[in-house]
């Protein structure tokens, strides 16, 4: 399955039908690949936390800067289900939605992740994520780096406590003058 994954990026369905047609078959059935995503779902932060701790037998990681951006994911169905809710899509699709909240290291390998309702505000899915990362993955210094729209005030108070630093885009026609003019002086 990881393989198809790597390979050829599809549904686990048709990783399925072409992991079959791999030299070595595989020695499952499509039925236990839907078993296996609910206990996948169980263990998904020790899963993330242990595929940390695991990659630096593979070289060092650049964990010092940490990127983190959300992205939403729409499905073709009618009703709300679960998490799956009515919400700002980025497609602009009037169907519900689930979003997905990424940390990703300094060389854009990911860190962790975090799925959140459709309909809620995506600023607010920083801090659960973010005060995994130390619990978690040991990473107690970082710069934390993201777009304007996960640079709300409260997020920038949160990553200037500890030993923590914050890089937030901001849009040059946004600012009021003196902060353009301050930002714009060498």
């Amino acid at each position: 399955m990881i393989y198809t994954r790597i390979l050829e990026p599809c549904s686990k369905r048709s990783s399925y039908k072409t992991a079959s047609e791999f030299l070595e078959k595989p020695s499952y059935k499509l039925h236990d690949v839907s078993r296996a995503l609910d206990v996948l779902g169980t263990e998904c932060n020790l899963i993330q936390a242990e595929l940390y701790k695991n990659s630096h037998f593979l070289g060092k990681r650049n964990d010092k800067i940490l990127y983190y951006d959300c992205s939403n994911y729409y499905f073709e169905i009618e009703q709300e289900d679960g998490s799956k809710k009515y919400g700002k899509s980025k497609e602009h699709r009037p169907n519900p939605i689930i979003q997905t909240g990424l940390f990703m290291d300094g060389d854009g390998i990911p860190l962790a992740f975090s799925l959140f309702p459709g309909n809620s505000n995506e600023q607010t899915s920083l801090k659960p994520l973010e005060k995994k990362v130390p619990a978690d993955f040991g990473c107690q210094k970082f710069i934390y780096c993201s777009d304007a729209e996960l640079g709300s005030e409260d997020n920038r108070e949160y990553n200037h406590m500890g030993e923590r630093a914050y890089i937030v885009t901001q849009s040059i026609k946004k600012p009021k003058t003196e902060e353009k003019d301050w930002t714009l002086n060498p």
